[in-house]
């Protein structure tokens, strides 16, 4: 696998502006978590110094660093020292808007990827990083972004996956894989929205209903942007060579592979919806509209040939003259025309009924 070239200027900042320039809450600590195993046990431990993993590198077979938070700069700096990370690389593990892709820097491979989460009604992507070397893997991720990983350690803790035995490049792939599978709760809620919206759209076409058809347009988009790459990533590692991957971790990331697959085949049939949203929500808004234009037109028509018959009568003519308006001498005038009204009125309801022109009314 060549090394990408790297064509944007600021890649060439310094570590210290390219973290001083992020977006993230300053101040907050890293956190070290270490993972050492051999083929017999296994040990977890929180690190304080980042010179203590030295000592565990050369220790153990296979070890595990999860770095959390990458405010501290020294720390980072440290940790790049003690596992000889360059410099264009920590730039690429502390970036928040990392694209994912996979690249060789040297005696490591750098794989970024981005972890997907709800966050309130919004779906985010988190960037995670992980650099698989010989015998070691680091990932590196924001505060508070939640931990994909608890399920690997279980599986480590309770000695259903030996890394001793296995290797690094066995870890790197449950770590992708954890990655991968945790898109999938995340569309299965955005399935069950999509459903909600869907009937809101048809029921009840609200200015509400629009904007959350807009935010769900936003989401795919966001999902989008992270698993076609992660796609690529994954067929990079599971197809061509790569340092410090195994032909049994090639198998492990072709499975991956096919799980994004999934995924976006789901993620399309989505965005046909997501996109079909709008299109029903204009159509509901149209079908109402001309329910309301259909009740006024059908009580103007009702009342035009009441108001010709008050019109008519309310005419003021002498009275003595047998050629003015009936009835006006009459005694039961006023029923004999109102009698009129309400007999004009029922039977334009009925001749409408009739012709089909209300059964849509509720």
């Amino acid at each position: 696998m060549s090394r990408r070239k790297r064509r944007r200027r600021h890649r060439h900042r310094d570590l210290a502006t390219s973290i001083a320039t992020a977006v993230r809450h300053v101040g907050r600590p890293t956190n070290l978590r270490l993972i050492a195993c051999d083929g017999q046990t296994t040990q977890e431990a929180s690190v304080v110094r980042p010179a203590e993993l030295a000592e565990a590198r050369q220790r153990w077979p296979v070890i595990w660093v999860d770095v959390e938070g990458l405010e501290d700069l020294t720390t980072i700096r440290e940790i790049g020292e003690v596992f000889e990370i360059g410099e264009l690389a920590l730039e690429d593990a502390v970036t928040p808007d990392e694209r994912p892709k996979v690249e060789v820097f040297g005696h490591q491979v750098l794989i970024a990827v981005r972890t997907a989460r709800y966050e309130g009604e919004a779906i985010v992507t988190d960037p995670l990083v992980i650099f698989l070397g010989d015998r070691y893997v680091l990932t590196f991720r924001e505060h508070g972004v939640g931990d994909a990983f608890e399920g690997v350690r279980h599986r480590i803790r309770n000695g259903r996956t030996r890394l001793g035995d296995l290797g690094a490049d066995h870890l790197c792939a449950l770590l992708l894989d954890a990655v991968v599978d945790g898109y999938f709760p995340v569309l299965e809620q955005f399935g069950d929205r999509l459903e909600t919206l869907e009937e809101e759209a048809i029921e009840r076409p609200t200015r509400d209903a629009l904007g959350r058809i807009h935010d769900v347009r936003t989401d795919l988009m966001v999902l989008r942007r992270a698993l076609w790459p992660t796609r690529d990533v994954l067929h990079a590692l599971g197809r061509e060579p790569t340092p410090f991957v195994g032909d049994h971790a090639r198998q492990h990331f072709r499975d991956s592979y096919d799980h994004t697959m999934e995924l976006l085949d789901l993620l399309e049939s989505f965005r046909e919806i997501g996109s079909d949203l709008r299109d029903i929500y204009l159509a509901s808004l149209n079908n109402r509209m001309n329910d309301v234009m259909k009740v006024l037109t059908v009580i103007a028509t009702v009342f035009m040939p009441l108001t010709f018959i008050t019109g008519y009568y309310g005419m003021n003519f002498d009275t003595d003259s047998p050629w003015n308006m009936p009835l006006l001498n009459f005694r039961y005038g006023n029923l004999v025309a109102a009698g009129m009204m309400v007999a004009t009125t029922l039977g334009m309801v009925v001749f409408f009924w009739r012709r089909g022109w209300l059964k849509r009314w509720h």
